[in-house]
């Protein structure tokens, strides 16, 4: 391994490393990497680990594997075949699918991201140390790929990409795309934008709260807030609602909700267009008029440094959502930041609710589904969560 520079942690940080955490910040290091692939040893020289590294980023190492063992074409074939056995065990993967092949640290490839859509894979590449590995694992990822009728392969990688000094990369590698794919989600045919929506596409992560809506919502008048191309919206028309408004910022993401909800047969007349900012148009909502009632909003924290303000960002928008909720009706409430923890999310719907004058029974506890898999050495890989509420 001539190309992995020696990096020594400072004397007594070696501690660290026996909870088998795959991060190591700058802290812990005695210089930061000069490059992007290292051997991870202790202040003696004694190497514990290999991985990626970054000069500039806080998060200077991530660990691939402990000992001193290569990163090469058998690692990844074996991690790649892996993750993939691991959606075929929950029976995810399929032709008309939508899945996350692979989750990175929680699949045991930090950085790498890999969604399939249908005919079609979406990688998102975060670090410069798999971009420099990209030789390894690209042709064995392909050839796994293409043996499942995989035909099309887009690159989306932007998150994480600034702070290794890269650029973000918005491409269609192989293949043709003539427009938005469609992937089967229980009933629903959904499209997706593999090159302008938000993330790979879409919103993997929501599928088993998405299809839970649909067999609730039976002559329900649902309220979907912060609702992309309508994904919740439609699983609660097939599922009989009366009546569905997506509300949704994004003119464009509300027109691909229109056509979708046209494409499963569904009345147009059942469907209302919300567009504009989630928390005026909220407000101006009349109350207690929604059976169903889904908050999801975006991750407001991105940063640790920004769990304060985004406290407050979702109390106020979970306090609108309990405030259209009829008596007896159901309000999801969700957070997608990694940096708001379990505990801060419940208080801050707890918090909502006692400052909309309402009180709830907590259905369930919810998170991310089981192809976003994270390690139990790794718990900030649990970074969905979410409550199913019952308003009294």
């Amino acid at each position: 391994m001539e190309r992995f520079e020696l990096v020594r942690l400072r004397p007594g940080k070696e501690g660290l490393l026996s909870k088998r955490h795959p991060w190591v910040f700058s802290g812990a290091l005695a210089a930061p990497p000069a490059g992007h692939l290292v051997r991870l040893a202790d202040a003696s020289g004694n190497v514990l680990a290999v991985g990626t590294g970054s000069p500039t980023n806080p998060l200077a190492v991530r660990i691939f594997r402990f000992g001193d063992q290569p990163l090469d074409a058998d690692f990844f074939r074996e991690r790649l075949t892996s993750a993939l056995a691991a959606r075929d065990l929950l029976g995810l993967d399929g032709p008309e699918a939508g899945c996350r092949w692979v989750f990175g640290e929680g699949d045991g490839l930090p950085g790498l991201v890999v969604d399939r859509y249908a005919q079609a894979l979406v990688l998102q590449v975060g670090t410069a140390g798999l971009e420099a590995l990209r030789d390894l694992w690209w042709p064995i990822l392909a050839d796994l790929a293409r043996a499942r009728g995989i035909t099309v392969f887009v690159e989306r990688s932007q998150a994480g990409r600034k702070e290794e000094g890269l650029a973000p990369v918005n491409r269609l590698l192989k293949g043709s795309l003539a427009g938005p794919v469609t992937v089967r989600e229980g009933d629903a045919r959904l499209s997706v934008d593999l090159l302008k929506g938000q993330k790979t596409g879409f919103f993997l992560d929501q599928r088993e709260h998405r299809l839970f809506l649909g067999r609730i919502s039976q002559g329900c008048r649902v309220l979907n807030a912060f609702g992309y191309t309508g994904g919740f919206s439609i699983h609660a028309g097939l599922g009989g609602a009366a009546e569905v408004a997506t509300l949704d910022i994004s003119g464009p993401a509300l027109d691909q909700a229109e056509r979708d909800w046209a494409a499963q047969g569904l009345d147009p007349a059942r469907h209302v267009r919300m567009e504009g900012d989630a928390f005026e148009l909220m407000r101006g909502l009349e109350p207690a008029t929604y059976d169903r009632v889904i908050v999801d909003p975006p991750a407001f924290a991105k940063q640790r440094k920004d769990v304060d303000k985004a406290f407050k960002a979702y109390k106020d928008v979970f306090r609108l959502g309990a405030r259209a909720t009829a008596p007896g009706g159901v309000l999801g409430c969700f957070s997608c930041s990694q940096h708001l923890d379990r505990a801060r999310f419940q208080e801050a719907v707890w918090t909502a609710l006692l400052e909309a004058g309402r009180e709830a029974q907590v259905l369930a506890h919810l998170g991310q589904p089981m192809d976003h898999p994270y390690a139990l050495n790794h718990p900030e890989g649990f970074y969905l969560k979410g409550l199913w509420l019952r308003l009294v």
